[in-house]
This record gives structure tokens, sequence and C-alpha cells, in this order.
């Protein structure tokens, strides 16, 4: 029996979304421990690998990304979108096999493919959303993707939970250690999973349908601009007054992902009071996924009903959350924490399973609030130039994230959140003053872009 065309696009868009999903799964459960397997594996072998190369792997990471996102959006128009989804899919797989025996030289080389991986899979799922969406059901389809594909830090933090509760602790250092310590046997076990899990979502893109009926990309005749008319637009874009008051968001929320993703999770595991807890970062991670769900379910409902007056809301709701995070962080973890194992001594409130989930929890409502605003505001700050606007927003926020993750291992963490909360301030006074400015070319709650929530977080 011959699906329908709706069905067609439904039958897609889960399977695209099934696939983001065990793609996501490694991604994001490993980016919360490498710098702390790292850490460990150098000091068994200080001559394998440097004991800061989880942070200075990222800054590969995040350099790969923003350079090849100036050139993979070329890619589309010679490349069907379901392979270059299964191709960016198969890169990230071949970083996880380089942790079943870490070898400096793989590691740095894997990480600069997965950020060249991380821009093609952005590409090819706005993509393929296109060819399987028409214009009266792209939001919804975005929205059906995201729920489904983006859950990935609450199954994250499950796959996480389960293995450590099957797999044996290293007993011989986890007494003495004043961090988590992860034998290499977990190490084996929890990247060999990734992989496995990583294999599936290629097999799944693999076979993705490609017919398509009354799709938006199939009735787009725009001519593909030339280079040099892109980067003219890209210099306008550049310059305009609303990029440059919008200029420290950006940045800012290229220190936030840096700070959620590395530097927060990797203090977790360096805290004297989690030392035989390997449990803390599964909990870490399922809050924040819970909390990615909560804002998809019910925040976003709200910021709708405020109308025009949406985008200030959410900044503001980011801006009091964040403050909240990163006084509880200060409060309750080890000042040297972000180098390497440290006792907590000092600190006022003492480190607990539940501290940290209420930490996880608000920083991935913050992250919702940032990532959705972003995705509005890209679009009304400088309307003739969208995709330009996205692209450097995107630039200023991997070079952020790069600067950030290079000055890690000198900085504290009370510097690092004086640092946050310099950009969070001047950041949110920027924002503020473009979404006035703005307010009048396009309500909120129209099309608050919900394909924003929890993608593209790089």
């Amino acid at each position: 029996m011959e699906l329908t065309p709706r069905r067609h696009e439904l039958l897609s868009t889960y399977l695209l979304g099934i696939g983001t999903l065990f793609l996501y799964i490694g991604y994001s459960a490993q980016a919360f421990i490498s710098e702390s397997v790292i850490h460990m594996v150098h000091e068994k072998s200080p001559e394998v690998i440097s004991q800061y190369a989880g942070y200075y792997g990222t800054a590969f990471h995040y350099v790969a990304f923003a350079l090849s996102s100036l050139v993979t959006p070329s890619l589309q128009h010679y490349v069907q979108s379901k392979w270059i989804l299964t191709i960016a899919s198969a890169l990230f797989a071949v970083y996880y096999l380089g942790f079943l025996h870490l070898n400096a030289y793989y590691f740095y080389a894997t990480q600069a493919l997965m950020g060249l991986a991380y821009s093609l899979f952005n590409n090819g799922e706005g993509a393929y959303l296109s060819e399987h969406s028409s214009r009266r059901t792209l939001e919804s389809n975005t929205g059906i993707e995201t729920a489904v594909g983006h859950f990935s830090m609450f199954f994250g933090g499950i796959a996480l939970v389960v293995l450590f509760s099957v797999l044996p602790a290293d007993v011989s250092t986890s007494a003495t250690s004043a961090a988590v310590s992860f034998s290499q046997l977990q190490v084996q076990c929890i990247y060999g999973t990734m992989f496995v899990l990583n294999v599936v979502s290629v097999l799944i893109f693999c076979f993705l349908p490609t017919k398509q009926y009354d799709s938006i990309a199939s009735k787009s005749s725009a001519p593909i601009p030339s280079f040099s008319s892109q980067l003219k637009q890209m210099f306008v874009a550049f310059k305009a007054p609303n990029m440059v008051l919008l200029l420290p968001f950006f940045l800012f929320q290229g220190l936030s992902v840096s700070f959620l993703m590395s530097v927060y999770p990797t203090t977790l595991t360096f805290t004297s009071t989690f030392s035989s807890d390997v449990f803390i970062i599964g909990i870490y991670s399922i809050s924040m996924g819970v909390a990615e769900a909560i804002g998809g379910l019910f925040l976003r409902p709200l910021i709708k009903k405020a109308k025009q007056h949406g985008l200030l809301m959410t900044i503001s709701v980011n801006f009091l959350l964040y403050a909240v995070i990163l006084t509880l962080a200060c409060l309750s973890v080890p000042d040297g924490a972000t180098l390497g194992p440290a006792t907590q001594q000092f600190e006022i409130l003492t480190s607990s399973r539940y501290l940290v989930f209420i930490i996880g929890f608000l920083i991935g409502l913050s992250d919702f609030c940032v990532t959705m605003s972003r995705a509005v505001i890209c679009q009304v700050a400088v309307p003739e130039c969208r995709m330009q606007v996205f692209s450097l927003s995107k630039l200023y926020q991997s070079a952020a994230s790069v600067a950030a993750l290079l000055l890690t291992p000198y900085m504290r963490l009370r510097l690092w959140a004086s640092v946050l909360a310099c950009f969070l301030l001047v950041g949110t006074l920027g924002f503020v003053i473009v979404a006035r400015r703005t307010a009048p070319a396009k309500a909120f709650a129209e099309k608050s872009s919900s394909s924003g929530q929890l993608a593209n977080k790089i």
C-alpha cells in the first residue's frame, strides 16, 4: 500500500529524528567525560597525551566547525541531503574508535573531522526537512524532528547510568583519588557503546526515503548566488549596527556552551565529593534533558502567549537563570576543579546529587532560552541578510568557545564565572536593544523557529 504524501512526510521526519537521536546520544554523553578520561590517561601514561587535551581537542573541533560552515552549505547543490547526513554520522563514529586505544595524533585529527561532521549534519538536517515538508507542514515537521532527535541528553545520561551500573569500578584508584576514576574497561565499553549507537544512525540515514511530494525544496527556483555576492552580503551583515550590538550575546552563547558541555561537568568529576560517584555525569545529563523537554512543552507556549514581548521575556528568564547557575556553581564547586582533582574545603554549599540535578536543570532551561532567542533574533536583526547573520553568529560563537577552551587550563572556576557574568550582562543589554528595535518588524509568537530548541549547540 502506497503512503499518502502526508504520511510519507511523517515517516521521513520520524526516521530523521530517530537517526539524529542515535547520533547525539553518544556526542552529548562523551563530551561530558572526555577531559576527565584524558586526564586519567595522562596521569597513568604522561607520554601518551596532554592532560588538558580534552579542552584543546574541543577547541580543534570548534575551529573546524566554524571554517567548514563557510563551505558546507554549497555541497547541498551537488550531494543529496541523506548522503550528507550519512557521511557526517560516519565521521562521528570514527572519533569514538580512538578511545579504544588513545593516541594524541588520532584524537586531534578526529576532533577536527567531527567539527566538519557537525557542520555537514546541520546543513543536511535542514535540507532534508525542506525536501520532505511543504510550507504548510514545515513548522510541524521541524517540531517533531526536534522533539524526537534532540532529546539526546536525557537518553545519553540514562546510557551512562546503565553502563556504570553493570561495569566494574576502578578499585585500584577510586579509594585514593580526589576525582572520579574510570577504568580502562569502562572507557572502552562507554566509547564502544557510543560507536555502536552511532553506526545505527549511519544505517538509518542510509535508508532515508528520498521521494518528494509538495516540498519546499522542489518548488524552490532561486538561482545559486555567486561567491562574490555572498561575500558582499556577509560584509553588509558584519557591519550592520544590530550585529555589532548582538556580538556580546553570540560570544556569551559560545562561552555558555563550553561551560555546560566541558567545564562544569569536568569540575564534577574533579571534585572530591564525587570521587566514588561514577553516576554523577549521568545525573547531570538527565537533568539537562528533562529541562529541555519541559522548556519545549511548557515554557515555549507561555512565551508564545507573550506575543511581541516574548523575546524580551525569554532573554530576561535566561539572565535570571544564569545568575543563579553561576552563584550555585561558585558556592558548591572547588575553585581549582577546572584544572584537576580538588578537595572541597571552603565551599559554602556541599555538592550533592540533588544540587547537581538542580544546576543541570537550570542550565538546560537556560540553553533552551538562549538557543530559541538566537533562532529568532537572527531572523529579524538584519532581514535582508538572514543566512549571513546565522553564519556570523556561528562564527562568533565558535570563536568564543575556542578562546575559552584554550584558556581554561589557566582559569579557575571563579574567574570563569566572572567572565561569563560580564558577557551575560553586556550580551543581554545588547540583545534587549536589538529586540526592542526590531519588535515592530515581526512578532515573536508568529514563527519562533522550533528547530532551534536543541539543535546547533556548537
